[in-house]
């Protein structure tokens, strides 16, 4: 007899495009306590769900994990619906002690906490710590941190969490330490405690997660939430499984806002890429955000590009090759998807 559900410690990971939240997630179920069973609600800017690959990627060789993904938009507004749908799902077959929901990087934190809040999960989810990570660069560059965005996921964080400690100028240590001084002394008059830590490789205690969340003034203004798509209507539950469907040709996915362009592409499973050909343009290209699950004539790879930076990592095997592209002006996708094909091997061409 399945048991009643209540109270189920929930924890959001917010944090800009490439801070590192994935990678977050990825430590955090790795270690987690091993009796315990762990769901994750994974929200994309782009339509394919490569975080949502790779952490399934990783349930795979770990007890006790489920993912859901939804990807092409902001939890928030244009998939509403769909997150809700995924995430009573995930409670009703996998039955979790603890759900992690990681929001797009540009998604409204507040709306987000709002969402899962309401009436009908009161009593069903217990939010406790909300984490926010941020990447190194971001804290130094002031231009950066007067984003509403960035702000709103600070705002709403109980825990800020500077990630890529090991590749952090002194500079920028000091910079988030100051911006974490400020923040708390900012918070004193809400009686709103702040936690903060620097950590390299993603490696956040799992124990952080377990502290209640301290809410924001319910009065406080709401930012005003990037326009990421145009609000639908009509989306509803049959929007999401075609990205469990197996594709057997090249398939494309684009998604243009007022923020940036997003592209994905789906690869058919007999596909296999030169390690060393798509690593070396991935290193050449202009895009600035690229992330993908990748398989080579080698292994499994995940392969991620922000900005100049660019990291490669072998993973366990996932369904299919997945790859998406995010840039702030628009691009010729048909000149992109032919570069790529040229990087398959010559055997699976």
């Amino acid at each position: 007899m399945k048991k009643i559900l209540s109270n189920i410690p929930t924890n959001i990971i917010t944090g800009f495009l490439g801070a590192g939240k994935t990678t977050a997630i990825r430590h955090l179920l790795k270690t987690k306590p091993a009796s315990e069973k762990w769901a994750v609600l994974v929200n994309e800017f782009g339509e394919i769900g490569i975080d949502g690959a790779l952490l399934a990627a990783d349930g795979s060789e770990i007890e006790g994990i489920a993912v859901k993904e939804v990807p092409g938009g902001c939890m928030c507004c244009a998939v509403g619906l769909p997150s809700k749908v995924a995430l009573n799902q995930l409670i009703r077959s996998h039955q979790p002690d603890r759900i992690l929901i990681e929001p797009t990087g540009l998604a409204h934190p507040q709306q987000v906490i709002k969402q899962f809040s309401g009436a009908e999960y009161q009593t069903l989810l217990d939010m406790q710590t909300v984490v926010c990570v941020i990447d190194p660069w971001s804290i130094t560059d002031d231009q950066f941190t007067q984003l509403p965005a960035f702000q709103s996921q600070v705002e709403l964080a109980d825990h800020l969490v500077l990630s890529k400690a090991d590749t952090a100028t002194e500079d920028q240590l000091k910079a988030f330490e100051a911006f974490c001084a400020a923040e708390e002394h900012n918070r004193q008059t809400q009686g709103r405690p702040l936690r903060f830590s620097t950590v390299a490789h993603g490696q956040l205690d799992w124990q952080w997660l377990t502290h209640p969340h301290h809410a924001q003034n319910p009065d406080a203004a709401v930012r005003q939430h990037l326009g990421l798509r145009p609000p639908v209507s009509a989306i509803t539950e049959e929007t999401t499984p075609a990205l469990n469907e197996p594709v057997d040709q090249l398939t494309r996915f684009e998604n243009n806002t007022d923020f940036g362009h997003s592209c994905g592409w789906r690869f058919p499973a007999d596909w296999l890429f030169n390690e060393a050909k798509l690593l070396a343009w991935v290193e050449s290209s202009d895009i600035p955000r690229i992330k993908g699950v990748i398989h080579t004539d080698a292994h499994w790879l995940l392969i991620n590009r922000m900005r100049t930076t660019v990291s490669s990592e072998e993973i366990p095997a996932a369904e299919e090759s997945r790859l998406e592209m995010i840039h702030t002006e628009s691009v010729d996708w048909d000149s992109v998807e032919q570069q790529l094909i040229e990087c398959r091997t010559p055997a699976s061409s």
